[in-house]
C-alpha cells in the first residue's frame, strides 16, 4: 500500500517535470514515439537480463521526463524471449533516452548473452494516442502487419475503428496504441495491454469477442497483407509499482 501511493506521488511530480520541461514540447500535438524490441536470452542469463532490464526501466521512468512507458515481459509460451515496450515525448525522447544510461545494457549485450538467432529486433513507430504516463502489469500483445497498397485507405478505417472501440469501450483493455513503421511503408506496429483474470488474458479474450474485433475479422478475411500477420503474447513482468498509475497530459 505505501509502495502504491509512493508511486502515486512519483507519478504526479514526474508529471509535473514533463509538461514544464524547458527540453520538450508540452502540447497534445507531440506523437509518442514507440519502439518494440523482441530477443531471446540464453537460459543461463535469463537472470542477469531481468536484472539488467529492471535497472532500466526503472532508471528511464524515474529519470527521464520525456519518457512515457517502459513495459518489458516473457512469451506466454517461449520461455526466455522477452518483449519490450517503450514511448517517448516525440523522436527527440528517444534520443534522450539513448544518451542516458546506456552503458550497462551495452556491456550485457557485449557479453554475448543471447541465443541463437535471437539478437533483439527493433520496431519504431509514431502511436495514434495522445502522450501519457504509464506502468502498467499487464497481458500484452505485439503485432506487426504488412498492408497491400491498395488495402491501405480501408485498413485505416477499420483498424482506427478497432482502436476507438477497444480503447473506449472495453473496461479491461489497458491501452491499444498502433503506427506505421518508420523504416518500412505500409507496415504497421501495434502494442495492446488488457487486464482481468489470468494475468490479464480475460481482457484479451473480451476484445476478440467484442464488435469491432470481429469488422477487423472480415476486413482480415480479404487477404490484404503481403506476409502473414506477426503476433506474440506476452505477459509483463510485475514492478515496483503496486497500482496501474495513467495520468493523460
Amino acid at each position: 500500500m505505501v509502495r502504491g501511493i509512493l508511486s502515486i506521488v512519483f507519478f504526479t511530480l514526474l508529471f509535473a517535470i514533463i509538461t514544464s520541461c524547458d527540453g520538450f514540447a508540452t502540447n497534445k500535438d507531440i506523437k509518442p514515439y514507440g519502439l518494440n524490441l523482441r530477443c531471446k536470452i540464453k537460459p543461463e542469463r535469463r537472470d542477469d537480463f531481468i536484472s539488467v532490464i529492471k535497472d532500466r526501466q526503472r532508471e528511464t521512468l524515474e529519470l527521464e521526463p520525456a519518457s512515457l512507458q517502459y513495459c518489458f515481459g516473457e512469451d506466454v509460451n517461449d520461455q526466455n524471449t522477452f518483449y519490450i515496450h517503450q514511448q517517448y515525448l516525440g523522436e527527440d525522447g528517444f534520443t534522450a533516452h539513448e544518451s542516458e544510461g546506456t552503458a550497462k545494457w551495452n556491456e550485457f549485450k557485449d557479453t554475448n548473452p543471447f541465443a541463437e538467432g535471437g539478437e533483439p529486433t527493433i520496431e519504431f513507430f509514431y502511436t495514434n494516442l495522445e502522450p501519457t504516463k504509464t506502468a502498467i502489469p499487464a497481458y500484452c500483445v505485439h503485432v506487426e502487419l504488412c498492408i497491400k497498397p491498395e488495402f491501405i485507405d480501408e485498413f485505416l478505417q477499420v483498424i482506427e475503428n478497432n482502436s476507438n472501440g477497444s480503447n473506449n469501450d472495453e473496461p479491461l483493455c489497458l491501452q491499444y496504441v498502433y503506427g506505421e513503421s518508420t523504416t518500412e511503408p505500409n507496415k504497421f506496429i501495434f502494442h495492446e495491454e488488457y487486464a482481468g483474470e489470468d494475468g490479464g488474458k480475460q481482457g484479451f479474450d473480451e476484445h476478440a469477442s467484442a464488435p469491432h474485433f470481429k469488422v477487423w475479422e472480415e476486413f482480415a478475411d480479404k487477404g490484404p497483407f503481403t506476409k502473414d500477420p506477426v503476433v506474440h503474447f506476452f505477459k509483463s513482468f510485475p514492478d515496483e509499482y503496486e497500482e496501474i498509475i495513467t495520468i493523460e497530459r
